[in-house]
């Protein structure tokens, strides 16, 4: 075997290396993100729990630290007190004021009392929780004062004194029953073996059930003590802000290890086997979590992950010391599944989209792997033909790869040709309008080869015709009337043939011909001879995407004399200029494409505003008429020399903004449901619910039949009997025919009318099946609002009942988001169904409710348009498109803006929004009006400060309301409105 042979290393195509390689990538790529992403979320998880669980229990051990200090003040003033002279409950009473103060001022204490030695026994207790009211308090008690006084003869009298929130006595109430020794309790003995504060440790209260603590001091004479009772439920609030998921457990142990506090308080109070009160510990809670923990004793302080059930759990542990009352530990549980759901749910949602990505990226992988082969073998070939520069150094590059192995012989040769391509392509970045792109080009172009002159051309989209899109000489641009029109086939015949042929070669060429009467070339116009020569050379080179397609060409000329050597560009320009036209080409084509995606985006919008139209046929064509007649005052108002809009201009970037807003402005109608927008009757919702009346009245009148025939079998007159059931038919169907009438809507309602519907509504029907049965779940819980009645029943023909109510949750008050300035009167209910309410609407068929949901989507169009990633120039789109329903008093919505909080551009809107609704011939609830209407009743709303006086005026003046009627209305509606009257309108 040849050695040489032998010993060269294999070569493989790139296609099959790059098709594996790209399977191979995007398979790894997908798992590892999926993977990295999962962990990272979860990691963050855990980092941001750790933090935020530090940050809050850190906040709560420092109002912990000082929980009791308050007591401490207010004990000591209370030893003090005028309490220790007072001999009677009399004048015990004179201390109320300061102590209602004091209870007031510090929530966790729950009672402050004085006892004496002889047992006597005064008590102060803020009357704070109504609910399970031990004392039967007297409505309006605020303050509660317990007393314990000596009678003559030596026994207790105890007495209740409920005093309101003025602190006047509302009732006093003799407790025969009550009897307590002060004496034999561990405070009362306590402080009075202490000199300074006696505190006890948590104890359950006997009167409140709650858990707290007692703190006592001795008078300095001694002949008193005092007391505060600390209630610990308070630490609950303290607390709560570490419930980061809905099962957390959190809990508080005293330095007895028993729960001190709990989220549920029920579970914290048990009674003991003598029938007293007593805390629960840890275990008696009977969360399996936490008896895990007391059993396995893992209640030092730290964090650690505990499995119970299979379920596991993120466990912190933490002392805190609380004032006077020693260290307590906080225990704080979060299951890990509750913790990471989020992180689950999102590497789920990545997994599934790095799926659906690998699978339609895998044909195009393949199929671009394959094409990408075939230009690095073509560049590989073609950079052998640089050899003509003149590049210093020399680039090898190792590979397997036959193709890439040669091109990266030729890399060396590229160094300087690269460095002049940057500084070219530097000078075409800055360019950012697309003719200003292929001015540029085209200027680098002429000055590399040292042209005459020169043009662009671009193809056809679909053809095979060329277009001259901008010409230019050495000089200066070519005025696009001195162009010959007109466009290059690109398999045609002669000069403007043989140049198409070049361009689909794909190669750089010089093409010559002699000047000639009658020859001429779209983009150059006619090539006569003239003083400067008789022949005509032309470098001719194509202009590619990134695909090599071929999107144009660039062709540049010069003329010499017969006797001259022609025109013959050194290679180093020629080559340079395939360098600038590669990069020309793909600059091209971004600015070719980021038309395209604007294209997209507005078709995109029209097709939603389109959506919007034919979604209902009461608002059909109005998204896509109110662009044209917004767009039409604005040039109006642009145009103006005088008056207060002189100088008002629009740059191209606002009029994209004008019109996305105008297309969009009721983007929001496709959250409004369609059976209100449509709503035709009083009583329509998905379906007219005057048949379920009728059918009512149906079974009336049966009724009068039966009981006719009943009368008659019974042995009454028929005659009579006949008579009554004739005039009680005749009076359901003159009161069925009246229900149906009032079902329509209409400007006004009597009261007569109305109180009519209320004597209608009073006739009783008999209803046998339940009426909650085979109905949607919505429905059910509106009905399980009231006990189902017994059956059968008696109902009312008409009524209003509780489950024709639907409720406001927070999300349906978009209206009233005052974070986005909304300011619409929100009705109480989401919606109201009731019969007797919806048929004695006044004007109209929509009730408040509803009416409130049509006006919302002013509301959720905002939102919507505020939600989008919108450019910088376009961030002003919310605010133009939101404002159409504004008025120029401030009286409108959805903010209540007035003329001076609102763009010109989106009061023109708002303009443009009233001339349309007003002509518009395809709703079907109105009748189209005449010109001389809609303006007239436009000029009132100048009048009353709803539409901005001087954008009128300037619709008006310019004729724009002309032409657009001449587009868009019916030639009955189009008559002489007096255009002069409503200018010389002035607002009120």
């Amino acid at each position: 075997m040849d050695k040489s042979i032998a010993g060269r290393r294999p070569r493989i195509p790139i296609q099959y290396l790059a098709i594996l390689g790209a399977t191979l990538l995007m398979v790894v790529m997908a798992g590892s993100f999926g993977w990295l992403n999962y962990q990272n979320a979860q990691s963050l998880l855990l980092d941001a729990s750790g933090e935020s669980t530090r940050r809050f229990t850190e906040a709560a051990a420092e109002r912990l630290r000082t929980y009791m200090q308050p007591q401490r003040s207010q004990i000591a003033a209370m030893a003090s007190s005028g309490l220790r002279d007072a001999t009677s409950i009399e004048q015990r009473l004179d201390a109320e004021p300061m102590i209602a103060e004091m209870l007031g001022n510090n929530p966790n204490t729950d009672a402050i009392f004085a006892a004496y030695p002889n047992g006597e026994f005064v008590l102060f207790r803020a009357l704070r929780d109504r609910a399970g009211d031990p004392f039967a308090a007297p409505t309006g008690a605020a303050l509660l004062v317990q007393s314990q006084s000596l009678r003559a003869d030596g026994s207790m009298a105890g007495e209740y004194r409920f005093f309101d929130a003025e602190m006047k006595l509302l009732e006093t109430r003799a407790v025969a029953d009550y009897r307590f020794d002060p004496r034999q309790r561990d405070w009362y003995r306590l402080a009075g073996q202490l000199e300074g504060i006696a505190v006890t440790e948590p104890y359950v209260f006997h009167t409140t059930k709650s858990i707290g603590s007692t703190v006592a001091r001795r008078s300095p004479d001694g002949r008193m003590i005092v007391g505060l009772d600390v209630t610990l439920a308070t630490i609950v609030s303290i607390l709560r802000p570490l419930l980061t998921t809905p099962s957390t457990e959190i809990v508080l142990l005293d330095p007895k290890g028993r729960v001190a506090a709990y989220i549920d308080a029920t579970k914290m109070v048990r009674s003991g086997d003598d029938g007293s009160l007593r805390m629960v510990t840890l275990p008696e809670l009977d969360v399996p979590v936490l008896q895990h923990l007391a059993a396995a004793n893992r209640l030092d302080d730290g964090h650690a992950q505990a499995s119970v059930a299979g379920r596991k759990w993120q466990v912190t542990v933490k002392s805190l010391p609380v004032s006077d009352l020693g260290s307590f530990k906080l225990i704080i549980a979060i299951p890990e599944d509750e913790l990471f759901a989020g992180a689950r749910h999102v590497a789920g949602l990545n997994l599934q989209l790095a799926f659906v990505l690998l699978l339609a990226f895998l044909p195009a992988g393949w199929l671009g792997a394959h094409l990408l082969a075939k230009p690095i073998v073509q560049l590989a070939r073609e950079t052998k033909a640089i050899a003509s520069f003149d590049f210093a150094g020399e680039s090898k590059v190792r590979t397997i790869v036959a193709e890439v192995a040669e091109l990266g012989k030729s890399l060396a040769l590229m160094k300087k040709t690269i460095r002049e391509f940057f500084e070219v392509g530097r000078a075409l970045a800055v360019e950012s309008s697309f003719r200003g792109l292929l001015d540029r080009v085209l200027r680098e172009g002429i000055s590399l080869v040292q042209a005459e002159g020169g043009a662009i051309y671009l193809v056809e989209e679909g053809t095979r015709q060329l277009h001259p899109e901008i010409a230019r000489t050495k000089d200066g641009p070519v005025p696009p009337d001195r162009m010959l029109g007109g466009t290059i086939a690109m398999e045609g015949e002669g000069l403007a043939g043989e140049i198409g042929q070049v361009l689909l070669a794909g190669k750089i060429s010089l093409v010559e011909r002699e000047l000639a009467a009658g020859l001429s070339l779209p983009g150059f116009g006619t090539l006569a001879p003239d003083a400067t020569g008789t022949r005509l050379a032309l470098i001719v080179v194509p202009l590619f995407d990134r695909q090599r397609k071929l999107i144009g060409g660039l062709i540049l000329n010069r003329s010499f004399r017969a006797v001259d050597k022609g025109w013959v560009p050194t290679g180093q320009k020629v080559e340079m200029i395939r360098a600038v036209c590669g990069s020309a080409g793909i600059a091209i084509e971004n600015q070719l494409l980021l038309q395209a995606q604007k294209d997209l985006m507005n078709a995109l919008i029209k097709l939603i505003a389109g959506a919007i139209d034919a979604k209902s046929s009461y608002t059909a064509g109005h998204c896509a008429r109110v662009p044209v007649l917004t767009k039409m005052l604005a040039e109006a108002a642009c145009s103006e020399k005088d008056g207060p809009f002189a100088g008002f201009s629009l740059s191209a970037e606002q009029w994209e903004a004008v019109e996305i807003a105008s297309w969009l402005h009721d983007c929001g109608k496709v959250t409004t449901p369609e059976y209100v927008v449509d709503k035709a009757t009083k009583l329509e919702t998905i379906y007219d619910r005057l048949h379920e009346i009728r059918m009512r009245f149906e079974v009336l009148k049966h009724d009068a039949e039966t009981h006719y025939w009943r009368g008659v079998a019974e042995g009454g007159d028929p005659d009579a009997l006949r008579a009554q059931m004739a005039a009680e038919i005749k009076a359901l169907d003159d009161d069925f025919a009246f229900v149906a009438t009032c079902n329509h809507g209409g400007e006004f309602m009597d009261p007569a009318h109305i109180a009519r519907l209320s004597g209608i509504a009073a006739r009783r029907w008999k209803r046998t099946l339940s009426d909650r049965i085979g109905i949607s779940e919505e429905e059910a819980l509106r009905k399980n609002r009231a006990p189902a009645p017994m059956l059968p029943v008696d109902e009312p023909l008409l009524a209003d009942r509780e489950d024709h109510i639907t409720y406001r949750e927070a999300r349906d008050k978009t209206g009233a988001d005052a974070s986005r300035g909304f300011k619409v009167p929100m009705p109480e209910y989401k919606m109201n169904r009731g019969e007797i309410y919806n048929l004695s609407i006044g004007r109209g068929t929509l009730t408040d409710e509803e009416r409130y949901i049509i006006n919302d989507h002013i509301a959720q169009s905002i939102i919507m348009l505020e939600s989008l990633p919108l450019p910088a120039y376009l961030r002003d789109v919310p605010e133009l498109a939101g404002g159409h329903h504004e008025k120029m008093n401030g009286s409108g919505y959805p903010r209540r803006l007035d003329r001076e909080a609102m763009s010109p551009v989106a009061r023109m809107m708002a303009v443009a929004d009233v001339f349309e609704a007003l002509t518009a011939s395809d709703r079907p609830y109105k009748k189209a009006k005449k010109l001389s209407e809609a303006i007239k009743i436009m000029g009132f709303m100048k009048k009353e400060h709803h539409l901005d006086p001087d954008l009128l005026d300037i619709f008006l003046r310019s004729g724009a309301w002309q032409r657009y009627a001449e587009q868009f209305l019916d030639p009955g509606q189009i008559d002489t409105p007096d255009i002069d009257a409503v200018l010389r309108m002035q607002p009120a």
